[in-house]
């Protein structure tokens, strides 16, 4: 409702000015923004819009309002649009036009610095548009968001994105050092994210490499709230450990050493010492010869990643066996329990409950399954 002698202002988790784009060429204007109160982003045109904008670009006392326009104010207030207080911790007084592709995308990067900003959680991100946006690969748009946070922070953040939509793909290993990210399925807004807590290929803690990274960061607006990015070099390493690390025993491919290699030659002299500094020289040494053939590397020197071991392990089984030894002993019979019998949140977003309502039947399903592969095993 609106307050008398009070003075508006625009609050939001990000918005954009979308009237030069598609999104706002049908009704001839428009703001694509996302409410503080958790639902989905909405396109605000015509007076509406109008209203908005007055707000954004400064505080409107409550006594230059008309009466239809205070009624608009107070659907805003409870929407988490406009606040009566001129220092709101959200509040926004600039709108840019997207610099991604996609407007949708942008404000999901927004949306995520915004949630762990309230929840006191350090967030970096890394891959994507950026990327694109830093000259280190041609592809401009990416269907997913990935962020960087600290250890153990991947759960709470993944639990503060629930009321908005997103959906944590829960297993066994969650949580613990073997899986270095956790994927939020997407709902509504149609792009899941991958909540890193370290990075493969890296062969450092944890806690270093996120310190490591968060040093070189720079500065970037996403959808007009601030966020953090790697510097070029240290990005660089990141997109080509992407590339490079191993996938169900598989090795990389020569394309992909090829492609890690054009990325460390486009971050310069540069991402050579911050592969160094990363403690990614093993897992990049194909490609790192290939960019950089003058620099000598001693493989026999280089530490090599923890989770090596396990990614190129063909056998299921003995790809288990090897990423509990990334766990500390204690904390190992708790995780082969939940590995044999999942909680019922971990059945439901995992793979086999595609199509299955009840836990009973997707423990049942998971069973087969595992049955079936045991025998084919036993048959090769």
């Amino acid at each position: 409702m609106s307050q008398s002698g009070a003075s508006w202002v625009a609050v939001c988790a990000g918005a954009l000015d979308v009237s030069e784009h598609d999104f706002g060429s049908a009704v001839e204007g428009g703001v694509l923004v996302t409410p503080l109160v958790p639902g989905e982003p909405l396109l605000l045109h015509g007076v509406g819009e109008a209203l908005w904008r007055r707000l954004v670009d400064g505080t409107v006392p409550d006594s230059q309002l008309t009466q239809d326009e205070r009624d608009t104010i107070g659907e805003m207030e409870a929407m988490g649009l406009a606040s009566a207080d001129p220092g709101h911790r959200s509040r926004i007084t600039r709108l840019d036009p997207p610099w991604m592709l996609s407007p949708l995308h942008e404000l999901v990067y927004a949306l995520l610095a915004h949630v762990a900003a309230q929840n006191s959680i350090e967030i970096l991100f890394i891959k994507g548009p950026t990327l694109h946006a830093q000259g280190l690969r041609e592809r401009a748009h990416s269907g997913d968001v990935d962020c960087w946070v600290q250890p153990r922070e991947d759960l709470r953040l993944a639990r503060a994105m629930q009321e908005w939509g997103w959906t944590p793909a829960l297993s066994p290993l969650s949580g613990t050092d073997v899986l270095h990210s956790l994927t939020l399925r997407a709902g509504a807004w149609g792009s899941a994210i991958d909540v890193h807590s370290w990075f493969p290929g890296m062969a450092m803690e944890a806690s270093a490499a996120f310190a490591l990274v968060k040093e070189t960061t720079e500065d970037r607006s996403f959808a007009g709230i601030s966020g953090r990015t790697p510097g070029r070099a240290l990005h660089a390493v990141i997109s080509a450990l992407h590339e490079v690390r191993p996938f169900q025993g598989r090795s990389a491919s020569h394309a992909q050493i090829d492609a890690a290699a054009a990325t460390l030659t486009r971050g310069g002299r540069g991402a050579a010492d911050a592969a160094r500094l990363a403690h990614a020289e093993y897992a990049l040494l194909a490609p790192l010869r290939k960019a950089y053939p003058d620099r000598r590397l001693d493989e026999s020197t280089l530490p090599v990643p923890k989770d090596w071991a396990w990614r190129l392990s063909s056998s299921p089984i003995r790809a288990y066996v090897e990423a509990l030894k990334l766990i500390p002993a204690a904390a190992r019979p708790r995780v082969i329990f939940r590995i044999l019998w999942p909680t019922a949140e971990s059945l439901h977003a995992g793979p086999s409950s595609d199509g299955v309502s009840t836990t009973r039947r997707i423990r049942l399903r998971r069973v087969v399954q595992g049955w079936k592969l045991l025998r084919r095993k036993s048959r090769s």
